[in-house]
């Protein structure tokens, strides 16, 4: 038995068809997280930011100027910049001290100048005050070993040194070394400070020996 329906229930079964069947032309071809996804309209949200940032304003130079300036944003960058180039000035005490300095040090210039330099005396200078003549100046030589000769020492002195020994002699000590006398021929004060510092300290046969100048 057919069932009729009222032109009502016609139009309510058409609008829940119409509804599935855009329902499943949305879903169609979609991911079930893309499905799931709320809809988002990004356009809107855009302009309701955009709208939301109204330009503002902002003081330059004690003036009150719109944000949206570029150019007066450029020059106000560009002041700043030129500020941090700009190099700090010395502050007044740090010039004052250093001309104290230089005066300081041209003050001690000429006092250095008029100081005389010394002169290259010392060792190099060679003098005598015992009232003894040159010929009564000998050396002694201390603590040469026991059995020395005496003319060999003389030969060694004359080819070691240079100089011409024109007497010798040799003394034997209870301390079981030997101490000689040399005297040089034409000796004065600098030739025989000359031969001293060649033999002082020289390792004679394993003996170290010490040279003095003596007089009679």
């Amino acid at each position: 038995m057919a069932v009729k329906r009222s032109a009502r229930d016609k139009s309510h079964a058409k609008q829940q068809n119409s509804r599935g069947k855009s329902g499943q032309n949305n879903f169609k071809g979609k991911s079930l997280l893309e499905r799931l996804t709320l809809p988002y309209d990004t356009k809107k949200h855009v302009n309701a930011r955009a709208s939301s940032e109204k330009p503002g304003l902002r003081v330059v130079d004690g003036k009150l100027l719109s944000a949206n300036d570029v150019g007066v944003l450029l020059r106000d960058a560009a002041k700043r910049t030129d500020a941090k180039k700009k190099p700090m000035k010395p502050r007044q005490g740090l010039k004052t001290t250093v001309r104290r300095t230089e005066r300081v040090v041209r003050r001690r210039e000429p006092a250095r100048a008029s100081v005389p330099v010394p002169k290259p005396y010392g060792k190099d200078l060679h003098l005598s005050v015992s009232g003894h003549s040159s010929d009564a100046r000998f050396l002694r030589i201390r603590n040469l070993p026991l059995g020395s000769n005496s003319q060999v020492l003389t030969t060694l002195v004359e080819n070691v040194t240079g100089a011409k020994v024109s007497k010798s002699s040799l003394v034997d000590l209870p301390s079981g070394s030997v101490t000689a006398e040399l005297w040089l021929g034409n000796a004065n004060n600098k030739l025989l400070a000359d031969v001293r510092r060649q033999l002082d300290g020289a390792n004679v046969d394993g003996r170290v020996v010490s040279v003095e100048i003596s007089s009679t």
